[in-house]
């Protein structure tokens, strides 16, 4: 199921990358299309941000997430303010979407996390027979 899943997802890359490089090619860039990519370029600041966040600090879980929760609000406000998603007035939406988004991540996370853990024991039970 596991490899189903991820070969959907790759197969589902591919065919909105060709379905966008065809739609800019033919039509140019939409707006659609344009938040699509403005989304995925948001996507990788935030990764990126938790990368070094990850590799060069030393937080308890908690402290982690508060920390990444800050980031990712303050990188998507910065961003949101230059592309047009948010203003002045509405800026507090940031706070609402990160938050919804990182508790979909945790709860991803902890299942993905919870499965390491279990197929780790199994094997060092397998070793020990």
């Amino acid at each position: 199921m596991k490899r189903i899943i991820r070969d959907t997802c790759v197969l589902s890359a591919l065919m909105i990358f060709c379905v966008f490089v065809i739609s800019i090619v033919w039509v140019g860039l939409t707006d659609e299309i344009k938040l699509v990519l403005e989304l995925f370029g948001l996507s990788f600041m935030i990764a990126t941000a938790n990368y070094f966040l990850d590799e060069y600090t030393t937080l308890s879980i908690i402290a982690s997430y508060v920390v990444k929760y800050a980031v990712a609000t303050c990188v998507v406000m910065l961003f949101g303010f230059i592309v047009g998603w948010f203003y002045k007035s509405n800026y507090w939406m940031a706070f609402i979407y990160v938050g919804i988004v990182l508790i979909l991540a945790y709860f991803i996370d902890e299942i993905k996390t919870k499965r390491d853990i279990e197929f780790i024991n199994s094997r060092i039970k397998n070793k020990a027979r």
